[in-house]
């Protein structure tokens, strides 16, 4: 091994070097935050596509997308300073979704609110602890509504919320409970509706 072989090994090595006369001391650094540029967001979609049974075939198709965008927070802060429980954060996330749910099904011509409520209704009895079925387990992460108490100083939206999900605790019969939501968004999300799937 030549000489600038041996500069490269001890220039690689170097660095990690440890040195034990420093091992007493106690390490720290600053607190690091996480934080997203102004107007940043994820989107999450969902695209069915069904062949139309017309002649000619294979020519026509009927396609329904869903899209969902969540604008990512861009103010750094710390965990601590946020008040409340999980719970509450994890309702405060679950409104955002279910009121843009809502002015989608309000925009189609149903009563969007009556719809999310009874999805939450249904979603407490619905699912198993574990699903093996990864579409399952992803309706339960959005349907089930968190069963931590509801505080006084939270907005109306979750009391209402939390109240819809209790009564499916209850196994109440959600159809008739919001009755103005025709159809369950449970159901059609699994295609039951659907003559092609089932």
């Amino acid at each position: 091994m030549g000489a600038r072989e041996i500069v490269c090994l001890i220039a690689v090595l170097l660095p990690f070097v440890v040195d034990y006369a420093d091992c007493d001391k106690l390490l720290s650094r600053r607190k690091r935050y996480l934080t997203f540029p102004e107007g940043a967001s994820v989107t999450c979609a969902v695209c069915m596509t069904a062949q139309l049974w017309i002649q000619p075939p294979g020519i026509f198709t009927e396609s329904i997308a869903w899209g969902l965008a969540y604008e990512l927070p861009n103010d750094t802060q710390s965990f601590e300073d946020l008040i409340g429980s999980k719970y509450m954060i994890k309702r405060r996330n679950r409104r955002d979704l279910y009121n843009k749910m809502e002015t989608i099904l309000d925009s189609a011509g149903y009563d969007g609110r009556s719809c999310v409520l009874r999805s939450l209704c249904e979603a407490s009895y619905r699912f198993l602890p574990k699903e093996d079925n990864i579409l399952h387990h992803i309706l339960k992460i959005i349907f089930r509504y968190p069963e931590g108490q509801v505080l006084s100083s939270e907005p109306d939206e979750h009391h209402i919320y939390h109240h819809a999900a209790q009564l499916g605790r209850k196994e109440r019969d959600c159809s008739s409970m919001f009755y103005r939501c025709p159809f369950s968004l449970i159901d059609m999300a699994l295609g039951e509706y659907s003559p092609y799937l089932t």
